[in-house]
């Protein structure tokens, strides 16, 4: 369970000697790579100068190595962790055992629901992690608390029908429902407050019919409340102890900027808890305000702020950082987020998917924000479709993926692997910077790998300025606050009953299994954790992922696990299972109100019947053969009468098109083919540029590539209007319409006009003959398919080893008599020795030279390719 990881044992009057050496015996038993045990007063030596663990356990926070290992996010846990990971036999999240009591949050894991404003829910999922808990905006089987108004939206509604069962093997928790006011005053008072006075009422006890039942309810609650909670306002009281020790903010003045966009409420408890710390607020932004607080680098505000050396700009989080450490830190020099971001995305990000390895707890929270606030995609589990890999070290089955199972025709990984600090450079300078830079590219020598220098990086005051950039609003990722070691336990996600068994369900608590259904255990690896966004239908086990890493046969062995299996992807379990929820509740919520009315229900029920009764006369008329149903209705035209005769490649993450499906498509004039021998396609389907056989073939003969968001469209419409291509037109789904990025990756200004130019296309290898080695990456039959696709007529096998005597094949290139050999500049270093010897005017180029020559309709030049 502990491979890989380096623990230090902190000894104190709550861990004495002989505890110590019994977790010292448990670690080793589970394979812990070291463990080095100390007092907590012994400052002789420092276990981070240089850093040599990756786990501190400890009942107390005085030890030298504390601070520096909350910067670097090293897990810091009291041994109960250890003992409860072994009995439960997987790491457990770790943020429940944080030795600190300023993490009173630390127990709690929240929900909010859908109706609160985004800013709101925004910061308080921000406030609840920065004091150690946990979020998911989804209701799962570990939600402790729902934060709401109202008990009429769709997550209360679901929470307060579920009935907890000690006796279910892995039960639901009881969930809260407290009023957003609860968060806001825990904040105000530095400690867990009580939650019974902020407990919303369960939805049974008022009607729902009731159009101003809410507004009724809250009076109701709050003339009752002894404390007025339900005011835009907070306790007073001055009993708090969290903030003795917080005098950095004594007589500060401090300007909140609007641009968190928080309702009134909110920005009332901020405003009071900057009070509580001895700050002051001011209304306006003038010259004499200390702090600026403000969300993006952008407004009249923060440029004023800038521009004065005296004053201090940073975010909410760098004010919680204060509160939880105690201790002052400038935000520039501290951690990267704690400064306002800029308001737009990096454009060279904006379709990146980059995922991590070997980062666990705080530094892969971290580094997973940093990737979605630059706009790129974090995908907790890695796929042939990544674009990135951050590695803390080079080990783990995403690693030995990536180096070696997914290569391209050009020798090199397609998914490129990169540390941490290549994130946090492009965060600090907001750009793509070279990710082959020896600094990107190094993983250190120690076991520990670059783990420990996560939080080391400094913003820089050139680059604080809003970069100029026309993207989409920057907006922060309020999904999942779970780390990668919290991801290898199994997760439920709570889903509504469908309608017709709501009324039952929600009312008994032997069907409970319909509202949480449990998800297979997912491995213990860092590596490759099942996402918490997991779907019902469970995940593959441990040997189950050990199993596709080995098998050749598809190159989607890493696909996500928490994706359902729908026919149209790209959307996490977590969001599916939120648009689901939606969609049902709705229903839900109308089936309820319905149900209070005899006259409005009576009428349903009439609806209903006649419907069924309908459509019972509809199929009565119609042939009982499904054979002739197919046939009448669907009248699929033949393949040369399709106006579109596509091919897909690179599509698996964005659509999975079933037998019906394809039928479909032909019915409508569009027909998707497999194989090349046996049709021409006029259209490439892909998502992006690639070196797959069926894109390089295609290019030979597809009068336009276009982005699989045309068939996802166009389907999801079908069946609606059978005249559904003159709704979409085909070429606003040009893949250099859709990825922007499309362009440069083929090298070329425009690729709808590249297609057009009929004269080069499966014509640009004619009269060129050449050499192949039999190491080329795809083997001899894949390449030479490719390549007399585009012209080629003439070419040799050539064996690893050649003498004089070796048959080659020769041709006229600018006027001279050359030999031109493709080989694979890794494999074949003999070879292309051997070749240059035995024969005159030899060339021998990379797999390269062909790819980049097909991408841009030209044959290239041979210096850029030589081997």
């Amino acid at each position: 369970m502990f491979q890989g990881y380096t623990f230090l044992i902190i000894k104190s009057l709550d861990l004495d000697d002989k505890e110590a050496a019994q977790l010292e015996a448990i670690l080793n038993r589970h394979n812990a790579t070291r463990v080095y045990s100390k007092d907590e007063f012994d400052n002789s030596i420092n276990y981070f100068d240089p850093p040599s663990i990756t786990h501190i356990i400890t009942h107390s926070i005085n030890f030298i190595e504390y601070s520096q290992a909350q910067k670097s996010m090293i897990p810091i846990v009291t041994p109960g962790w250890i003992y409860d990971s072994v009995e439960r036999s997987m790491m457990l999240p770790i943020k429940s055992y944080n030795p600190n009591p300023n993490y009173f949050f630390r127990n709690c894991f929240v929900c909010c629901a859908d109706n609160l404003p985004q800013g709101d829910k925004e910061l308080i999922y921000a406030a609840v992690q920065a004091f150690g808990g946990n979020y998911l905006d989804v209701l799962s089987k570990y939600t402790t608390h729902l934060i709401a108004m109202d008990m009429t939206n769709e997550k209360s509604i679901i929470a307060s029908s579920l009935v907890h069962d000690s006796n279910c093997k892995d039960p639901v928790m009881d969930i809260k429902i407290v009023l957003p006011h609860w968060i806001d005053h825990c904040l105000v008072m530095g400690r867990k407050l009580d939650e019974e006075s902020y407990v919303l009422p369960d939805s049974d006890s008022f009607d729902m019919n009731a159009s101003d039942q809410a507004g009724e309810l809250l009076n109701e609650i709050k003339n009752d409340f002894s404390a007025p909670i339900l005011n835009d306002s907070v306790p007073r009281s001055s009993d708090s102890e969290s903030f003795a020790k917080v005098d950095y903010f004594r007589g500060k003045r401090f300007y909140l900027c609007s641009d968190f966009n928080l309702s009134q409420r909110l920005a009332n408890s901020i405003k009071a808890l900057i009070e509580k710390l001895g700050g002051v607020i001011a209304t306006t932004h003038k010259e004499d305000i200390d702090i600026y607080l403000g969300k993006y680098r952008s407004g009249e505000a923060y440029q004023k702020s800038r521009q004065n050396k005296r004053i201090i700009i940073a975010n909410l989080q760098w004010l919680y950082s204060i509160i939880v450490t105690k201790k002052w830190v400038l935000p520039l020099n501290s951690n990267i987020l704690y400064y306002p971001i800029p308001s737009k995305h990096i454009d060279e990000f904006k379709n990146l998917k980059i995922s991590i390895s070997n980062y666990s707890g705080d530094s892969r929270a971290y580094l997973s924000k940093l990737i979605t606030l630059m706009g790129a995609t974090f995908t907790k589990t890695l796929t042939r479709d990544n674009d990135f890999l951050v590695c803390a070290k080079p080990e783990g089955k995403k690693y030995d993926a990536a180096t070696s199972k997914w290569i391209g025709m050009d020798g090199k990984p397609e998914v490129k692997i990169v540390n941490h600090m290549w994130l946090e450079d492009c965060f600090v300078q907001w750009m793509k910077l070279d990710h082959t830079d020896a600094k990107y590219t190094n993983f250190g020598n120690s076991d520990l790998g670059m783990e420990p220098l996560v939080g080391g990086a400094h913003l820089n005051s050139d680059h604080l300025d809003e970069p100029d950039a026309d993207n989409a609003n920057v907006t922060s990722n309020v999904d999942d606050s779970m780390s990668e070691d919290e991801s290898t336990q199994s997760r439920k996600l709570i889903h509504p009953a469908p309608l017709s068994t709501a009324k039952r369900e929600v009312t008994s608590s032997g069907d409970l299994i319909k509202f949480a259904q449990k998800p297979a255990e997912a491995e213990n690896d860092d590596d490759d954790a099942m996402s918490i966004n997991s779907p019902p239908n469970g995940t593959p086990s441990k040997s189950d992922i050990s199993a596709e890493i080995n098998s050749p046969k598809t190159p989607n062995d890493f696909d996500e696990p928490g994706v359902f299996n729908s026919r149209y992807g790209g959307r996490s379990a977590a969001k599916k299972a939120a648009a689901k929820l939606h969609d049902n509740m709705s229903d839900l919520n109308a089936y309820l109100k319905m149900s209070k009315s005899s006259k409005k229900m009576e009428s349903y029920m009439n609806e209903l019947e006649n419907t069924i009764h309908s459509k019972r006369k509809h199929l009565q008329g119609t042939n009982d053969s499904k054979a002739d149903v197919d046939s009448s209705d669907l009248k699929r035209p033949r393949t040369d009468e399709c106006s579109i005769i596509a091919i897909m490649t690179g599509c698996e993450q964005d659509i999975e098109l079933s037998k019906s499906d394809y039928t479909k498509l032909q019915s409508i004039g569009i027909k998707v083919i497999t194989d090349l021998s046996k049709y021409t396609p006029n259209t490439l389907i892909a998502p992006k540029i690639l070196r797959t056989e069926k894109f390089l073939r295609s290019l030979s003969k597809v009068d336009r590539i276009v982005h699989p968001s045309f068939i996802i469209d166009v389907l999801a419409n079908a069946e609606n209007n059978g005249d559904v291509l003159s709704l979409y037109r085909i070429d606003d789904y040009a893949l250099d319409k859709v990825n922007p990025l499309a362009n440069a990756d083929l090298g070329v200004e425009n690729l709808q006009s590249l297609l057009s130019k009929n004269d080069t296309r499966g014509n640009l290898l004619q009269g060129i003959s050449l050499n192949l080695s039999k190491n080329l990456n795809g083997g001899i039959d894949v390449i030479s398919r490719i390549l007399q696709d585009h012209g080629l007529k003439e070419f040799e096998e050539v064996p690893a080893t050649i003498t004089k005597k070796t048959p080659i094949c020769s041709c006229s290139y600018n006027g001279k008599k050359v030999s031109i050999l493709i080989a694979n500049k890794t494999k074949d270093l003999k070879l292309i020795t051997s070749f240059k010897r035995n024969h005159t005017n030899a060339m021998v180029l990379s797999w390269d030279w062909c790819v980049k020559s097909i991408f841009a309709m030209k044959l290239q030049k041979f210096d850029e390719f030589e081997l």
